[in-house]
């Protein structure tokens, strides 16, 4: 079946969420804030920047971090940019800064359908 990008971003998203729903309470609430966050870390610091803050984070043991960044990097759209390269070393070694932008809206709008999934399915703070 021939489906449109949208709807491969929201089917994506939909595998991502029911990853994380699988770890703990405090997991699940953390993730959803992070990824609550995202889009707005990104266009305000810029992608590489963003992507080196989620990385520095895994790599100090914040599962939540190393979820987010995982997701992010392995969406078959980013993949398809940045090749068998780890996304992070692509973005600021060898993208081109309309590679940068490029891959910065999918990105984007890949964390538009996380966010609205894990808003609907994650533990999160009571409002």
């Amino acid at each position: 079946m021939l489906r449109s990008l949208e709807q491969e971003r929201a089917r994506y998203a939909w595998e991502c969420i029911q990853e994380v729903k699988k770890e703990s309470e405090e997991l699940q609430k953390n993730y959803n804030s992070y990824v609550k966050k995202a889009p707005t870390l990104i266009q305000t610091n810029g992608l590489p920047n963003a992507l080196a803050f989620y990385y520095n984070k895994w790599k100090k043991g914040e599962k939540a971090y190393e979820l987010l960044y995982k997701h992010i990097a392995n969406w078959n759209e980013v993949k398809r940019m940045s090749g068998d390269k780890e996304f992070l070393l692509w973005v600021v070694e060898d993208a081109s800064s309309i590679d940068v932008f490029q891959v910065t809206k999918e990105v984007i709008a890949l964390l538009s359908w996380i966010k609205r999934f894990a808003e609907a399915e994650l533990k999160g703070e009571e409002t």
